[in-house]
C-alpha cells in the first residue's frame, strides 16, 4: 500500500511538473475550409497577431509560419533518408517565428543558441535545428552542427543552434526568423502576411479562459464575423486538456489504495487462520486457565492482544520494507541516468500512507483476531481440559 500510493503520487507530481510550464498556453489555428452557407474563410495574419498581443490577459505571443523544405549540409545534394547514418540531405518542417519562441514553447537548447530579436527583425539567414535534423546532416554530436552552412531549397543559412529533443514530431524541424522563412524558403508570395498559427501564453493559468474570450472577440471583429457558427479559426486551450488528464491521474491515484486493500484483505484472512489454529492448538491451555479462575474477558483480551501484536509486527516490517524500497528508488533513478519522464519521476514519501497502512494492519489484527478470541473465551473448561 505504501509503495503503490507513493508511486502514484510521484507520477502525479512528475506529470504536473512537466505540464505546469505550458498549462497557460493557447494555440490559435485557422479553419481554411469553406463553411457551408457562410462567407469565405480568412487566414490568420500579422494584424491578428498584433491585435491579440495587446490584450490584457495575454502575456506573450509567438506568430508561426510553417511549411516543408528540403535541407542539405552545405551544397551537398545527394538524396538520402533522414534515418541513414551520416545523411547529407533530408526533408524537414521549417518553422518561421520570433525570438521568444523557446520561452513560449518551453523548449531548451542542446548546443549553440537561439536567434536574437535583432536577427528576427532583420530576417537574418540563421537556423536552429531539431535534433533529428542535426543528427542526420552533421552527425550525433549537436556541437558539430554549430556554425555550419545549411542549404534550404535555394537559400543558404547558417546553423547557430540545436534544440533538445521535444518529441518525434517536433525533432524534425528547422526554426528560423519569420521574415527569413517567408523570403528565403517559402518565397515572397507565401501568403503575404499569413500565419499558420499563433501561440499565446496567458498571464496565468487562472486567466486562460478570459484570454480565450478576448482572443475570440478580437478575431471575430478582425474577420468581420457576426454569426459565431461561421468562425474561421479555432482557439485550442491546452489547460482544459491538462485538467482532464490531471483528473484521470487523480482518479488512478485514488484507486490505487483500493487495489492495495485487496492485499490487506488477504493478510487479514491469514491472521484469522493463524489465530483459529492457535485457539485449536491451545485448547487445553485455555481450559486450564479457565479452571483456575480466568474469566471469559481475560481469555478474550489475551487472544485479541496476540492478534493485534502479530498484525502490528507485520505492519512494522511491511512499512520498513516499503520505505526502504522508496528510498532505494529515489537513489537509483539518478544513478541510472534516466531520461525523459523518468528523469523527473520521484516517489513521494510521506507520513500519511505509512500511518494509514500501519493503522489498517492493527485494525486487521483486531477484526481478524476478534472471532477466534471470542471462540476461545466461550470454550467450556471441562471440554477444553479433555481436548486431545
Amino acid at each position: 500500500m505504501i509503495l503503490l500510493t507513493s508511486f502514484g503520487q510521484g507520477v502525479t507530481g512528475s506529470v504536473n511538473a512537466a505540464i505546469e510550464p505550458v498549462a497557460n498556453s493557447i494555440t490559435i489555428v485557422p479553419k481554411l475550409s469553406p463553411i457551408p452557407g457562410g462567407p469565405p474563410s480568412e487566414p490568420l495574419t500579422d494584424s491578428d497577431a498584433t491585435a491579440i498581443s495587446k490584450l490584457s490577459n495575454v502575456a506573450q505571443l509567438v506568430p508561426v509560419v510553417t511549411g516543408s523544405s528540403t535541407g542539405a549540409a552545405g551544397q551537398v545534394s545527394k538524396a538520402v533518408t533522414a534515418s541513414t547514418p551520416g545523411a547529407q540531405y533530408l526533408s524537414a518542417t521549417v518553422t518561421g517565428t520570433t525570438a521568444n519562441y523557446l520561452t513560449v514553447r518551453q523548449i531548451k537548447i542542446a548546443a549553440g543558441g537561439f536567434f536574437t530579436q535583432a536577427q528576427s527583425d532583420s530576417g537574418a539567414k540563421v537556423a536552429v535545428l531539431g535534433p533529428l535534423v542535426a543528427s542526420a546532416l552533421y552527425g550525433p554530436d549537436p556541437n558539430a552542427a554549430i556554425g555550419k552552412p545549411l542549404r534550404l531549397d535555394h537559400a543558404n543559412f547558417k546553423v547557430i543552434g540545436v534544440l533538445q529533443s521535444y518529441g518525434a514530431s517536433s525533432d524534425n524541424v528547422i526554426v528560423m526568423p519569420e521574415a527569413a522563412a517567408r523570403s528565403g524558403v517559402f518565397g515572397y508570395g507565401y501568403g503575404g502576411n499569413e500565419l499558420s498559427s499563433i501561440i499565446v501564453k496567458a498571464t496565468s493559468t487562472q486567466t486562460v479562459k478570459a484570454a480565450e474570450a478576448q482572443i475570440t472577440e478580437v478575431l471575430r471583429e478582425n474577420h468581420h464575423i457576426t454569426n459565431t457558427a461561421y468562425d474561421d479559426f479555432q482557439v485550442q486551450d491546452l489547460g482544459s486538456r491538462v485538467t482532464t488528464f490531471t483528473s484521470l491521474i487523480t482518479l488512478i491515484t485514488n484507486f490505487v489504495p483500493a487495489i492495495a486493500a485487496i492485499s490487506l484483505l488477504v493478510g487479514g484472512i491469514g491472521v484469522l487462520n493463524i489465530m483459529l489454529v492457535s485457539v485449536t492448538d491451545r485448547t487445553r491451555e485455555i481450559g486450564t486457565r479457565k479452571a483456575i479462575g480466568a474469566s471469559d474477558g481475560a481469555i478474550l483480551s489475551q487472544f485479541v492482544l496476540e492478534a493485534i501484536t502479530l498484525a502490528g509486527l507485520g505492519g512494522l516490517i511491511g512499512a520498513a520494507i516499503g520505505v526502504g524500497l522508496i528510498l532505494l528508488t529515489k537513489l537509483l533513478i539518478p544513478l541510472a541516468g534516466a531520461t525523459g519522464f523518468l528523469s523527473s519521476f520521484s516517489p513521494v514519501l510521506s507520513a500519511a500512507p505509512v500511518a494509514v497502512a500501519f493503522t489498517i494492519s492493527l485494525a486487521i489484527g483486531l477484526v481478524a483476531g476478534g472471532y477466534p478470541a471470542w471462540r476461545a473465551a466461550q470454550l467450556n473448561p471441562i471440554e477444553a481440559l479433555r481436548y486431545e
